[in-house]
């Protein structure tokens, strides 16, 4: 399995068998970033806003998945737990919905927008090999409050993202903030300038991993 970051929080999945899962693209002239055109089989939105469900650079036909939804793409599964944008079940914000998948026997969620710890979400990706989690606050969990979410799950790589960079036109936190709560809990961190996650089999690390990824660039 590979894990391509696209920046923001959108991410391309490919599976051993080239399988290829889009998550959360973004209108890039909201977000600043440069969204990197690519064609694939399905593209997941956690929820309706432009920094999540923009498909312009998205090329060809794909099938795309919205709601809540139980499936499989190939050799891709596919599930769907529902949560809220915020910690007042939508009233500010919406609906989320987090997408699971096991690829090549690897499970991997992205938690879109998530806005509190939710234990339906906790209780139903606890012990999952791979999370992508906001961890930029204003309008998804904080620094803090995302290390307490991915504390509970308990998973064995964390991926960043919905974070600030310098290219981002609104403010939202910095990386370094989730980095100091994770290294306060004792967690490893590789920041080594790639751009892809490979796994070739389920992580067996005893310590959970962030591991941040630079964007890709086709």
């Amino acid at each position: 399995m590979r894990l391509q970051y696209f920046g923001h929080s959108c991410f391309r999945l490919i599976s051993d068998t080239g399988t290829t899962i889009v998550c959360d693209p973004y209108d890039e002239n909201m977000v600043g970033l440069t969204m990197p055109r690519t064609r694939t089989d399905v593209v997941t939105v956690s929820h309706h806003h432009a920094d999540h469900d923009c498909t312009t650079n998205i090329v060809g036909s794909y099938a795309l998945l919205d709601c809540k939804v139980t499936c499989a793409c190939d050799d891709i599964a596919i599930d769907t737990i529902e949560t809220w944008h915020d910690e007042e079940k939508g009233a500010k914000r919406g609906a989320d919905i987090v997408f699971t998948f096991v690829v090549d026997g690897i499970k991997v969620a992205h938690l879109g927008d998530i806005g509190f710890v939710d234990p339906h979400v906790v209780k139903a990706l606890r012990g999952f090999d791979v999370i992508m989690l906001p961890v930029g606050g204003v309008y998804t969990v904080d620094a803090k409050a995302a290390a307490e979410l991915a504390a509970a799950i308990n998973p064995k790589i964390i991926v960043p993202m919905h974070y600030m960079t310098s290219a981002h036109k609104f403010t939202i936190g910095e990386l370094d903030k989730f980095i100091a709560e994770a290294t306060a809990r004792g967690w490893t961190v590789a920041d080594n300038g790639a751009d892809t996650l490979r796994l070739e089999d389920a992580p067996e690390n005893a310590t959970t991993q962030v591991v941040v990824l630079q964007q890709f660039e086709d």
